[in-house]
């Protein structure tokens, strides 16, 4: 019976003391037929002699070695050398459950998905965690579904990441992660989903994701709102009001928030001279669409902060309500 094979693509960057932990889970795998794509970003430590290491151990790993170019650079170094029929994404701080792989592939191919994804839970400890009996009923979602999913509080880091999931080669035929950007799977999730035909889901924590205080996301701290404008005006071009209807109201707080950042806080690099322009144009386009889109009530709402912006950072200072700002 054939085996396809899976394409796993690690980043690599400083993570010396948690990378073999990762790639033991990754080596031991139930499912065997698998190609172990380790991408060195030019890390500074011994992350590059490890990987080094274990390409000698399996001959199923290959190593690449490049210049730093970030996250989202050595993803899509794995992505342009891959051969595989699927292909997941690991980061090299985290670890998976044994049976990730055969189990995001049995749904997937039981399902006739294009996308197969698993939950997750955190850790901050080095304790090898091992899940040892899960429920394998699985949920069938068809892509406005999943896309919806995004905006639930309860499943959207689940579903916004990439990694944690098993997708079909040939999504990533014309996408690839954007160079220099934090929340870069914020910028693919939603395009994947989109082009999907359907996707699988089985709410169990296959991957454990590791929370270190030195890691990308331990030290962010600012809101995602290139990302959301992106894929807000995607959606607006696909005409899939469904959708915008779901996050427009979000993506204008989002928008305020960093606006009133601007006025608040010019020193900041990313919120510099021309921020405040750029903003302000966006915002005002997007609650212009959230005004046209929203019940009378929100309407004029909506219609005050337009008109003074500068109010929410008034409000920020004197309301008990904080607003979430991914």
């Amino acid at each position: 019976m054939h085996q396809p094979l899976i394409s796993i693509i690690v980043p690599v960057y400083n993570v010396e003391p948690y990378l073999r932990r990762c790639l033991n889970s990754i080596i031991n795998q139930t499912y065997k037929e698998l190609e172990i794509i380790l991408v060195d970003d030019g890390s500074p430590d011994q992350s590059p002699q490890i990987c080094d290491e274990y390409a000698t151990l399996d001959n199923r790993i290959i190593v690449i070695h490049k210049k730093n170019g970030g996250l989202s650079d050595a993803r899509n170094a794995g992505l342009d050398i891959c051969r595989g029929d699927y292909i997941s994404f690991i980061d090299s701080d985290d670890w998976v459950e044994q049976s990730y792989i055969e189990t995001l592939l049995h749904i997937l191919e039981d399902s006739k998905a294009d996308i197969s994804i698993g939950n997750f839970t955190k850790s901050q400890s080095s304790y090898t965690y091992i899940l040892k009996d899960f429920d394998r009923n699985y949920s069938i979602l068809e892509p406005t579904q999943a896309i919806k999913n995004l905006w639930d509080k309860n499943l959207d880091a689940t579903f916004v990441t990439a990694w944690g999931k098993l997708f079909k080669r040939e999504l990533y035929s014309n996408i690839r992660f954007p160079k220099g950007r934090i929340h870069e799977d914020e910028y693919t999730s939603y395009k994947l989903f989109y082009n999907s035909n359907r996707i699988v889901f089985l709410d169990a924590p296959l991957y454990v994701y590791f929370q270190r205080k030195d890691s990308i996301m331990g030290m962010l701290k600012e809101c995602s709102i290139r990302a959301q404008i992106e894929k807000y005006l995607f959606f607006k071009r696909k005409k899939e009001f469904e959708i915008i209807d779901l996050f427009i109201k979000q993506l204008c707080w989002d928008v305020i928030f960093a606006y009133s950042q601007v006025k608040l806080h010019r020193e900041i690099s990313n919120y510099k001279k021309g921020k405040e322009k750029e903003l302000l144009c966006v915002y005002r386009h997007i609650m212009n669409d959230c005004s046209k889109r929203s019940t009378s009530l929100e309407r004029k709402f909506y219609t005050f902060f337009r008109l003074f912006p500068q109010f929410y950072i008034l409000y920020q200072k004197i309301s008990p309500i904080k607003i979430r700002t991914n």
